[in-house]
């Protein structure tokens, strides 16, 4: 964490339904980037997907929350935003952006939320996203964001 410039530990704050909320959070450091992600209710997976690495943390209180940030290696940042959305079912209305700090969210026909932001770093390009229930929107959807917005590449 001290050679990354992070603090290994830190408190995220979140504004849920107009109440703020403070989590302690640890610096997990990827292959590439750090995240910092909430000390409680959230476990780590691992996997490959069509050949795209890819850590998930699902919350343990809820199944069809989710947040995971995807490797795509000797992409360009199009590249990768197009093969990221060849997988997924939501719809789009605007694909414009998508940068870090500016994420583009699709719904598919159960009213569930896809967000996701793209950040590039050493050769990678990396698809930060996260996806909960319509009805998660205030709660998760805000919480899920702000977690997500603390990714950084490493340099």
């Amino acid at each position: 964490a001290e050679e990354l410039g992070r603090a290994e530990r830190m408190d995220l704050a979140f504004s849920v339904e107009g109440e703020t909320e403070m989590v302690s959070a640890t610096l997990y450091t990827g292959q590439g980037y750090s995240i910092y992600i909430p000390d409680e209710c959230w476990r780590l997976e691992k996997r490959v997907d069509d050949g795209i690495p890819e850590e998930s943390w699902e919350s343990v209180l809820s199944d069809d929350v989710e947040l995971t940030v995807s490797h795509y290696a000797g992409k360009t940042v199009t590249e990768a935003r197009d093969l990221f959305l060849l997988d997924e079912d939501y719809v789009f209305e605007d694909l414009l952006g998508g940068e870090l700090g500016d994420p583009l969210t699709g719904v598919d026909e159960d009213g569930d939320h896809l967000s996701f932001m793209l950040a590039e770093g050493a050769g990678t390009v990396y698809v930060i996203s996260w996806e909960y229930p319509a009805e998660a929107a205030e709660g998760f959807g805000v919480r899920l964001e702000q977690i997500a917005g603390t990714f950084e590449v490493m340099e």
